[in-house]
């Protein structure tokens, strides 16, 4: 029987809290990172999860550290910025129709194809670590990252998502 994630304990309801199905955006497509920075803050904005001054924020990081990582079976972005330009914690992940380039981590002399960007959007540096861990963990499994490739659906995918992080919670 498929557990809903409303029906999840507490404790693993608590890591899939920062993902919504309103912040999950299949097969978008955007020229540059600045081009989807700047739409996804509309959206952010309006539903009061990011402050005035976290567009401007967001982009001076990551001009500054970039956040491409070049993962298997496609390269994934993890941008952030400092929690004072978040208002309440989130995480949208974005699945590209086309890939978009983005600047490697720990290597600016590298650009990558992305195909998801993972925004991440937390209010303080402690609270998301656990998260954080386990998605980038998800995010190392090239079998599991495919599965999120072919999804064709928002609601699937993100229950595919929230799903995963749920059970690694159990292990």
């Amino acid at each position: 029987m498929r557990t809903d994630i409303t029906d999840a304990p507490n404790e693993n309801a608590q890591r899939c809290e920062y993902f919504t199905p309103q912040l999950t955006f299949l097969d978008k497509h955007y020229n540059t990172a600045t081009d989807f920075f700047h739409s996804i803050f509309s959206l952010l904005k309006e539903g009061g999860y990011v402050e005035d001054s976290f567009l401007d924020a967001i982009l001076v990081r990551e001009k500054k550290y970039p956040t491409g990582l070049p993962t298997l079976p496609v390269a994934i972005a993890l941008p952030h910025t400092d929690p004072q330009h978040v208002i309440r914690p989130f995480i949208s992940v974005t699945r590209l129709l086309q890939p978009v380039a983005w600047q490697e981590m720990g290597n600016d002399d590298n650009t990558l194809n992305v195909q998801f960007i993972v925004l991440l959007g937390f209010v303080d540096h402690s609270s998301h670590l656990a998260v954080l861990q386990q998605l980038m963990d998800c995010l190392a499994d090239e079998e599991f990252v495919q599965t999120l490739y072919e999804t064709e659906d928002v609601n699937t995918f993100f229950y595919t998502l929230t799903s995963r992080l749920q059970l690694d919670k159990d292990l």
